[in-house]
């Protein structure tokens, strides 16, 4: 097999592969993508956080919806300066990161509401530095 057909089956490959992930995957709202970990729904949310803000696909301060009872997991990696990702009533965080550094905290979300997410590094969160979660 020549260098060329081998090139353009790796590379539909790839795109194969893209668009399973693109179509297995619930991406209504701002949902990355929806994996079956350990037999059970996974919600998965992948943020960044600079200064003063969180931001999803180009959006700052994504509202994060899911629906009572999901698992979500927040893959969280600091753009600039040192963060980290909160929420209070589920008591879930993720470790405190620098600028390159990535955490991720996984949790059921078993109550209904809007909670506020938020940056819990000194004035961050009154800087700005939160967003929604709203459990259906």
């Amino acid at each position: 097999m020549n260098k060329k057909v081998l090139w353009i089956i790796i590379a539909l490959v790839i795109l194969a592969g893209g668009f399973y992930f693109l179509s297995d995957g619930e991406i209504t709202g701002n949902v990355v993508a929806d994996n079956l970990v350990e037999g059970s729904n996974v919600k998965t949310f992948v943020l960044t956080g600079e200064n003063f803000k969180f931001m999803m696909n180009g959006i700052e301060s994504p509202e994060i919806k899911v629906k009572q009872g999901d698992k979500v997991r927040i893959e969280f990696t600091s753009t600039t300066g040192f963060h980290d990702w909160k929420v209070d009533e589920f008591n879930a965080a993720t470790e405190k990161v620098n600028a390159g550094e990535s955490s991720f905290i996984e949790f059921t979300a078993d109550k209904k509401g809007s909670f506020e997410y938020y940056c819990s590094i000194g004035q961050h969160r009154k800087n700005g530095m939160k967003g929604n979660l709203i459990v259906e």
